[in-house]
């Protein structure tokens, strides 16, 4: 044993300190993230193990007053969402377009030497 050796002590305020698994900070709510100790001039993001998708942002200043910000994130996914989706029974297809300008074209057909008519019928006069 060395003599100049200064025995190790152990903090006693480490054993108040939040237990930490994997890096990720869980906590019950918006109460249990205000109860989150911090020290001066740090900061923490807490996961709610209560509200799905709802993180805390707790960020403390110099003399160690907390600020508490509320976040709520989503998945995102390749695939597109609802209200992307365009409502088709508004619009025509191709066939009934088709439809459509063949009977207007064959309404002209048939109006037009009746108009033509009616010119002639001007002109002459």
């Amino acid at each position: 044993m060395n003599i100049n050796q200064q025995p190790v002590y152990q903090n006693p305020y480490t054993a108040m300190l939040q237990p930490r698994t994997n890096g990720i900070n869980w906590v019950q709510g918006i109460e249990g993230a205000k109860a989150w100790q911090l020290p001066a001039n740090s900061n923490v993001m807490l996961l709610d193990s209560e509200t799905d998708g709802r993180f805390y942002i707790k960020v403390s200043d110099n003399i160690g007053m907390c600020n508490l910000r509320v976040f709520e994130y989503q998945e995102i996914t390749d695939s597109p969402k609802a209200e992307n989706k365009v409502d088709m029974s508004q619009y025509v297809t191709k066939d009934e377009l088709q439809k459509i300008l063949n009977s207007l074209k064959g309404e002209q057909t048939n109006e037009q030497p009746v108009q033509s008519a009616k010119r002639r019928s001007l002109l002459t006069e």
